[in-house]
């Protein structure tokens, strides 16, 4: 019988996952989606691109010289589906949708094995809970973070195995269990908190001293220490190479120690209250949308008073209530890792964050809603209590309302900025994106010439916003130069391009876009020099290594121009024109032959498009 409640419960809780995320299958990529798939030169080379996915960090395909991150699974999870679909998203978009269903099934045997049959009811509504969590949308609605999706998954099998060991001693389960621990710390390092959360959820659930629970522990520092050093000998250190701008965390502007503390403090606050009301949902909270802030400010101590509050009930609710102490302690030790406290991560707040972490609110009010209706924790039928039923109902409804409407956000590009600039209307980033989605994704697929003007000048104001909001911003310099050269405006784009690198000389991007524009002028020396500084920026940039050739080509240096179109079609295989160019310069050098083979080629790709 109790088989049966379980099969039901696991079946309705996938059908709910699914259903609230179907709305997202027809979608497009996304922010990080073109850095790591759309852009990603790696993963386009589907399976041929396994090997150096595992040799190389994980922005390696977008070009970037250095980073400190270090993912391989997620890579090859999309590079695969490249192989079977290739640049097709919605094929993407279900598998996440599938991933996240997966997952939720899992998490419901994880809290049901962890808590122990007679706290069947809680599991299934902690589950249904947090499969309906609107805060998770960025992670399932957003192809990149599958790493999260598979991380969790990983996770949750490797501690099913785990408590399977516990119970039976069978130490083949303890075999699998460390086996995918190991896998999910190769899809995303977060992985880590678990190391802490081990230790608790065996002192909680399974009677074992603190020793015990260490020893059984100890372990998984194997995993931890596979992946360590393979991200060692990728990234070359084990905190990799990255400089942490003020437009990723808001936390490098701060003056001093004080207010950085203080502010990592509110954003604390920030989590919990995004967890109570997830309304309304943003893809950016950079600056100035979140303000530095001091100990004075009253959401700071509101912040540090509820946390210290939630630490104190961790230890006043051990005896008495031990899944809703484990419940808390399981939020922070997971939330901790992104709180900026005692160290500075690449971002000052992101709603993906609170994805894991959020399991341990999803507990909390399971819990609490049973506790208070005095409903038997083993059972799924709510109706001994109508306002039990209405309250869950209403939670259903909410959530899933939210969640869906959400969803459509996250379209495209442009959808999403759109929808985001509203309500993040402080941000630098938001200003920026909602530029970039105008000019983009709308006007250069609008065929009107006045139209598509219009939507360029409209850009153009968004990138001004996004400056004034933040005047050290390379990036918004480099994107409205770009709108201005669209416009013909080569005097206002050399200007502000010049800002662009003024700020940040190693901008590839607009490095690249500056030597376009000298090009376009005939000073093909200054666009040679350009284009040499983007490729030194970023070695991989395919755009600046074919513009590069065809300057050198220009100038009469063939030899040195069909290296460069070699390199950019060692990136980009199936770009026609690069065969094209390469032919065009081997006819100019005298080499019919040669020129031919690149030729044909050229027409050959022509004609698969």
């Amino acid at each position: 019988m109790i088989k049966t409640i379980e099969r039901k419960a696991s079946l309705f809780l996938a059908i709910v996952a699914f259903l609230i995320y179907s709305n997202t299958l027809n979608h497009g990529y996304v922010l990080d989606d073109f850095s790591v798939i759309k852009e990603n030169f790696v993963v386009q080379k589907g399976l041929d691109g396994i090997e150096t996915i595992l040799k190389t960090h994980y922005r390696y395909g977008y070009g970037f010289t250095s980073a400190n991150l270090y993912r391989p699974l997620p890579l090859i999870l999309f590079a695969v589906q490249w192989e079977l679909a290739p640049d097709t998203p919605a094929f993407a978009h279900w598998i996440n949708v599938m991933l996240y269903a997966l997952s939720i099934v899992l998490l419901f045997y994880f809290l049901l094995k962890l808590f122990g049959k007679k706290y069947l009811g809680i599991a299934f509504l902690s589950s249904l809970l947090f499969s309906l969590h609107p805060i998770h949308t960025e992670v399932v609605a957003n192809i990149k973070s599958a790493d999260e999706l598979l991380a969790f998954i990983f996770i949750l099998t490797s501690m099913i195995y785990l408590l399977r060991n516990i119970d039976t001693g069978n130490v083949k389960n303890l075999y699998l269990s460390l086996i995918f621990f190991t896998f999910a710390f190769f899809s995303k390092e977060n992985t880590i908190t678990f190391i802490a959360v081990i230790p608790i959820s065996l002192i909680f659930f399974r009677s074992s001293n603190y020793k015990s629970a260490i020893i059984k522990t100890l372990p998984y520092l194997i995993p931890f220490l596979i992946y360590m050093l393979s991200r060692i000998s990728v990234l070359g250190s084990m905190s990799g190479n990255k400089t942490i701008a003020k437009i990723d965390n808001l936390l490098m502007a701060a003056p001093n120690e004080a207010v950085r503390l203080a502010t990592a403090i509110k954003i604390l606050g920030l989590y919990l209250w995004k967890l109570i009301v997830p309304y309304p949902l943003m893809n950016d909270y950079s600056l100035q949308q979140i303000t530095l802030s001091n100990f004075q400010d009253w959401k700071v101590i509101v912040s540090f008073l509820t946390y210290s509050l939630l630490i104190f009930l961790i230890f006043k609710l051990r005896n008495t209530h031990k899944i809703l102490s484990f419940a808390i302690l399981f939020y922070l030790i997971n939330l901790f890792l992104y709180s900026n406290l005692l160290y500075t991560i690449g971002t000052s707040f992101g709603e993906r964050l609170l994805f894991i972490p959020s399991l341990g609110f999803s507990i909390a009010i399971a819990y609490l809603l049973y506790k208070l209706f005095h409903i038997d924790f083993e059972k799924i039928d709510f109706k001994t209590s109508k306002l039990l039923s209405l309250i869950i109902l209403i939670l259903f409804l909410g959530y899933s309302y939210q969640t869906i409407s959400r969803n459509r956000a996250w379209k495209d590009n442009y959808t999403l900025y759109t929808t985001d600039v509203k309500n993040c209307d402080q941000s630098a980033r938001c200003h920026y994106y909602h530029g970039l989605g105008l000019m983009k994704e709308k006007a250069l697929n609008e065929k009107n010439i006045d139209v598509k003007n219009a939507l360029i000048k409209e850009s153009i104001q968004a990138f001004t916003k996004s400056i004034e909001i933040l005047p050290t911003y390379s990036n918004a310099y480099g994107q409205r130069g770009i709108a201005y050269y669209r416009l013909n405006n080569l005097e206002l784009a050399v200007k502000d391009y010049e800002k662009s690198i003024q700020l940040n000389p190693m901008n590839a991007t607009t490095l690249s876009n500056l030597g376009s524009v000298y090009f376009q002028t005939q000073q093909y020396q200054k666009a040679k020099d350009a284009y040499a500084r983007a490729i030194k920026a970023n070695p991989n940039f395919v755009d600046a290594l074919a513009n590069y050739a065809s300057t050198l080509g220009t100038l009469g240096e063939y030899n040195s121009a069909i290296t460069y179109f070699k390199r950019a079609i060692a990136i980009r295989p199936n770009e026609s024109s690069y065969y094209q160019m390469t032919g065009l310069t081997y006819q100019n050098m005298g080499n019919q032959q040669q020129a031919n083979i690149y030729f044909r080629k050229a027409q050959e790709l022509r004609r698969q498009k």
